[in-house]
Formats: C-alpha cells, structure tokens, sequence
C-alpha cells in the first residue's frame, strides 16, 4: 500500500513538472524583445535636414509616416534571405541576394549582358563568378543599401543589424526568377513601439536598375534618412594596381557638368597624430586640434594603412587638443592618425556612387529632386603587405520617393541607355580625358571597326592588329608629307646655318648693317616657310586623337576584358606575364625614330640629345610604362611601330632625290648653290658686300 501511494505521488509530480512550464507561458507570457530607445534629437531649424518631397506626395504603404508608428509590437522574425535573378533563354544575367538582417544586399553577381545586340559573359578577374559585393565587410561598416541616420546614429546602427520582415514574399519562395518584362517588388519591414523602418526593392527584369525607397519615422515624425552605396563595390577577384587600373571609389556627376572623383585615401584622411593616451580615461593628446562640429573621429595605424575603429566624442579640452571619448578602439597608442568619421561634399548632383575599373552603383534620382549631399567614409584594412580600402557613399533618400541605383557594367550603350531612361548623362561616367572634346567622336567607330574584325577572325587581338594596320594606312599620306617638310628642313639646314652665323656677327653693330639684317632675315624667314621642321610636326599632332581614343578603348573596354590571343596571350586586358610583347615593341620603337628623318646638326648637344631620344627614351618608356600595361595596348602599339617602319622605308625610296639633295648640301653643294643664288640677286649681292666689310675682307 505505501508503495502504490508512493507510485502515485512521483506520477502525480511527474505530470506538474511538466505542465507547469506550459501553464505560466499561457498565463504570463515573456516579455517581448527590448525596442529601440532613442532621444529625439534637438536641432536648430537652420541645421535641420529637409527632406526631398514632391509636390503631389501619396502616402506609402507599411508603416505610418505622420509621427505616429502604425504598430507597437516589435518585429521579432528570424534571418533570411532572398534570392532575385533575371533568366532569359535559360541563361542568367544577373542575381542578387538581400539579407533582412538590415534590409541590405548581400551578393551581386553578373553573368551575361547584351551589348548592342551580342550577348557576352562576365567573369571575375580569376575566371570565377564576377561577385560585386565584398563577402568579408569590416564591422564598422554595412553592406549596399544598409542605411544612416545622421540625427541619431545609434539608430542605424540597431536597424542595419535587425531583422526585418518581408512583406509580399511567401516563407517557401527564397528564389525569384524574373523573365524580360516582369517586375517584382520586396518590402522589408520593422516596427517598435518607438520606430517605423521600412525599405522596398523593385526588380525589373531586362534591366541593370533597381528602384529603391527607404523610411523611418519616430514618435516625432519623418526622419532624414540616407542610403549606403558601397563599401568596396567591384570585381572582389581583381587584385591588379598601378595606372592601368581603377580601384574601387567614390564618384559624382554635378548638375553644372563637373565630374568628381574621389580615391579612398583621400577620403576622410588623417589630420592629426596622437602624442600621449590615457585608456584608463578613455582620453587622446592630438598634436593638431580637433574642430567643435567633429562627433566621431576614426583611428588608424601604419600610417592610415591599418583601420582600429571609430570612437565618439564626449569632451573637448586644451582648445582641441585633449579629446575624450566613450571608449577607445583596441591597439589605440602613440603615434596613431586621427581623422574625421565622415567627410562630406555639398552640391546638387546628378547621379553618385561607387565604382571601379569595369562596373558601377550608382544613384540617379528623379530629375527635379537631385542630390544635395554626399556623405564619404572610407577605412583601409592591411590583408598582407597591401592595404584595401573600403569607400562607400551615402545619399539622402526620400519617403515616397523611388531612387533608381544602377548595378552593372561600365558599357557604353548600357549607360546611354539607362541615361536616356531617367534622363541623366551616365555617358560622363567614362573618362574621356582631357581632349574628350576629339577623342569621344571617335570611340564609335573605333569600337564598331574593332568587333566587326573580331566577327571576322574569331579574335580580339587579330582584330587589334587588323585595326591598327588601317589607321597607320589611312595616316600614311600624313607621314609622307611629315617626312617631305623634314628633308627639306635638313637639305636648306647648311644654308640656315651660315644665314644665323652671318647674323650674328652683322647683330654686332645692328646700325650700321640694319639693312642687310633685314635682308638676311627675309631670306631666313623664306627658308623656314618651305621647310618648316613644325610643318612636319603638325600631322603628327593631328593624329594624336586617335591614338588616344585607342589607348583609352584599349584600355577600359569591357570587349577587351579576357579577350585571348595566342599562345601565353589568354587576356588582353592584363599585362604580358612573359614580358616579350614590351620588349618587341620597344626594339620597333627605336627602329621607327632611327629611320625618321631628322634636319642634320653639327651642335654636340642636339647630337646627343638626338642619341638618347632614339635609344634612351624608347628603353625608359618600355620600362615605366609598357612592362604593365594591358596586352591590347602593347599589341597596338607595338603593331603601329612596325606598320610605321614599312611605311617609312618607302617613303624613304620615294624621297630619295630629296636625300641626295641633303647629301651634296651636306658635303658644301649646298652652300655653293646658295652662293650662285646671291649672286644673280642684286639684293643678296649687296649683303654679301656688306657681310664681306663686317667680317673685314
């Protein structure tokens, strides 16, 4: 009996252990997950942000944006991610992966475009995946698309790193493939009883655009908002540096026409050094001073190489020199730079964002609401010996106001394009140079000229070759008159020369032989005008447009990128790995200048200055210049140099009387044709009577 009694009582536990969990969780249920708690922010109304409006504004869907937030329950959803593709034929162009842990993209990979008609692949500088995201972010900074709330940056700070929910996506459907004409919009939501954020992507397939609109609203009504493009936007496989190059960084296109550009260095650079720490107080010596308006400044090491992080200001003493902070980064110490957290650029823009060699994300919003400010961050982490630099850029962006942000490559029907669309000059986002005025008319039909050959060959770099023979063919009537204008200036060079010896005896007393300097000088000038060495210089600076126009093409054209050609050539846009396309070019380079003609000089100094031009120069250049640059430029000019030696050599035959000539005048016929000239003339009798008494005969 006391064993049965004793059975009951363990069961009869055993059944209140279990239950009574589940009873309190429907009695008094947990608390829900803290909101976000926050000040309102105190700002004066002339430093109070505006925000962009339009005049016939409609209120958009989610949370309320009057003041008031529309829920009081805070979001509470697990992570997810979404996956959106544009697929065509069975072929991909395009996918990006938004995360709603902040409502940001993740991952943005390219695969194919439509150039002009030609579908073409993209690969990343490796031969993978071209991934247009860093898949490795430093912590003090957010993906594309996160956001910043520059009236109370813990804010951001929380709702980048939240999960929203997403609205208008079923939980199974984690993958969307878009078609050439379909549209699909995701909404990213949160909402705190002290806090509305919401956050919406259009996709449009067949198109590189994405139309982006972000919100937050607080008890006290809409708040400034901006959107982050960035960081380190780009090929994530390219490694290559040096002029041939562009990393990844920050760009603007005025409404006046100015087009800025913006190196992660010179982004938020050090301005000061710290001389003495006191980690027990949080607190900096600078040796220069820190400005009021300065709330958060970044620290670094390795002479900016080496990013520690961002500490936020809470005092000021000694004028600026002693700052207190929060807290200090780890590896804070002597000798660290100190810098602004932001910098910013004020004007009203036309399309800004981040880009590098080959791709781009830019913000291009509507034409009658332009971008008033940008605000630049930048931090370099050292990977190795190399420290990379992480810009990004953050645009003001309205509620219910859509920002369109292109994501694509850098190609020049695309960007006309998507610039006629929405009314933006995306073509300036190619940099023509200086000359852009002469060189950009002839990109075209360089262009055309170069993938009508590749159709023909099957290859790029036979292409570059075919291309380059012509233009030297078609310049060749320049060269021969170049070399003509040339000969002649070195077949009257004897003539010249005992004109300026004669001169400058006769400049001894200008008075008395004023007439016959005169006379000489007519005789001179009369030389100079049949021979003008300059005369031949000017064909040859007509041609320099087009060989800019190459260079440029040559250089940044997407048609270029992974083009192979024979053998170890397997990319024109990477430099020779074998170093003998420079070293050929450049024995052609001294073979070209050895065979132009040049007006003869018994001058040492033009003599050696002759020698090094030949020698010296084409050797330094190949060295500098051509040992790293891209296999498509050595190709064409090393191919132009050798074109140009045929051409020289028969120019050469058909000048031959014109080489005689220069010989006889060399050895003293000329001189002597000179002298029985002067003598039929009256007038250059005289002069010769007169040089006769100044030299004393």
């Amino acid at each position: 009996m006391d064993r049965s009694r004793l059975i009951a009582a363990l069961a009869l536990s055993l059944v209140v252990l279990v239950s009574w969990p589940l009873i309190m969780r429907y009695l008094a249920p947990p608390p829900p997950e803290e909101p976000l708690q926050f000040e309102e922010p105190q700002r004066s109304p002339e430093n109070k942000p505006t925000l962009p409006t339009t005049p016939n504004k409609t209120t958009p869907s989610g949370p309320s944006a009057t003041g008031q937030p529309a829920k009081t329950e805070t979001t509470q959803v697990a992570h997810r991610d979404v996956e959106v593709s544009f697929v065509q034929n069975g072929v991909t162009y395009w996918s990006a992966k938004l995360s709603n842990r902040g409502a940001v993209a993740t991952s943005w990979k390219l695969e194919h475009y439509n150039d002009n008609g030609t579908e073409r692949e993209i690969k990343g500088a490796d031969g993978s995946k071209l991934e247009l995201i860093p898949q490795e972010i430093p912590e003090a900074l957010v993906p594309p698309f996160g956001i910043r709330t520059p009236w109370a940056p813990e804010v951001a700070r929380q709702l980048n790193q939240l999960n929203f929910q997403v609205v208008g996506v079923e939980a199974s459907e984690n993958e969307i493939k878009l078609g050439p004409n379909d549209s699909r919009t995701i909404t990213f939501s949160y909402a705190s009883p002290t806090l509305n954020a919401t956050k919406s992507f259009t996709f449009h397939g067949g198109s590189f655009v994405v139309d982006v609109s972000a919100n937050v609203s607080s008890s006290g009504g809409e708040q400034f908002v901006e959107l982050v493009l960035g960081p380190r936007f780009g090929d994530q496989t390219d490694k290559q540096t040096g002029s041939y190059s562009t990393p990844p960084q920050v760009i603007a296109y005025s409404l006046d026409g100015h087009r800025q550009q913006l190196l992660g260095p010179s982004i938020t650079p050090s301005f000061s050094t710290i001389t003495a720490v006191n980690h027990d107080a949080n607190q900096i010596d600078i040796d220069k001073p820190l400005g009021d308006g300065v709330g958060t400044v970044k620290l670094t090491a390795d002479k900016g190489a080496t990013f520690l992080g961002y500490a936020k200001v809470t005092a000021r003493e000694n004028n600026g020199h002693r700052i207190t902070f929060e807290s200090l980064p780890q590896g804070t110490a002597k000798g660290n730079g100190v810098a602004q957290g932001t910098d910013t650029i004020s004007k009203p823009y036309e399309w800004a964002g981040v880009t590098d060699h080959y791709f781009a994300m830019l913000a291009i919003p509507d034409r009658n609401q332009p971008i008033s400010e940008i605000t630049l961050t930048n931090i370099q982490v050292k990977q190795g010996e190399t420290p990379l630099d992480y810009p990004s850029a953050s645009i003001p962006i309205g509620s219910g106001l859509q920002t369109h942000v292109f994501v694509g490559p850098k190609d020049r029907h695309i960007l006309s394009e998507v610039g006629a669309r929405f009314g933006a000059n995306l073509g300036a986002l190619i940099d023509y140079g200086f000359f852009s005025f002469a060189v950009k008319p002839l990109v075209p039909p360089l262009a055309s000229a170069l993938n009508a050959f590749r159709k023909l060959f099957g290859n790029y770099g036979w292409a570059i070759v075919a291309v380059t023979v012509l233009i030297n063919l078609a310049l060749s009537p320049l060269r021969f008159y170049s070399s003509k204008k040339m000969k002649k200036a070195a077949k009257h060079q004897p003539r010249m020369k005992e004109l300026q010896d004669r001169m400058k005896k006769l400049k001894e007393n200008p008075k008395k032989y004023e007439r016959e300097l005169q006379e000489l000088q007519a005789e001179q000038l009369a030389l100079m005008k049949e021979a003008n060495p300059l005369g031949g210089c000017m064909p040859l600076v007509l041609q320099m447009p087009i060989f800019w126009a190459v260079y440029l093409y040559l250089g940044s054209s997407l048609d270029v990128r992974h083009a192979p050609w024979v053998l170890w050539i397997q990319d024109l846009s990477r430099s020779d790995p074998l170093k003998i396309l420079p070293i050929v070019m450049c024995v052609t380079m001294i073979a070209s200048t050895k065979l132009t003609p040049q007006p003869a000089t018994a001058d040492p100094s033009m003599k050696m200055q002759r020698v090094m031009m030949t020698w010296l120069m084409p050797i330094m250049l190949t060295w500098l210049f051509f040992f790293s640059a891209p296999s498509g430029l050595v190709l064409y000019w090393m191919v132009s140099n050798i074109v140009g030696v045929l051409i020289q050599l028969w120019i050469n035959r058909k000048t031959a009387d014109l080489t005689a000539e220069i010989a006889a005048a060399n050895s003293g016929g000329g001189n002597k044709d000179g002298m029985k000239k002067a003598n039929k003339n009256p007038k250059r009798r005289n002069e010769r009577r007169g040089g006769a008494e100044a030299e004393g005969f």
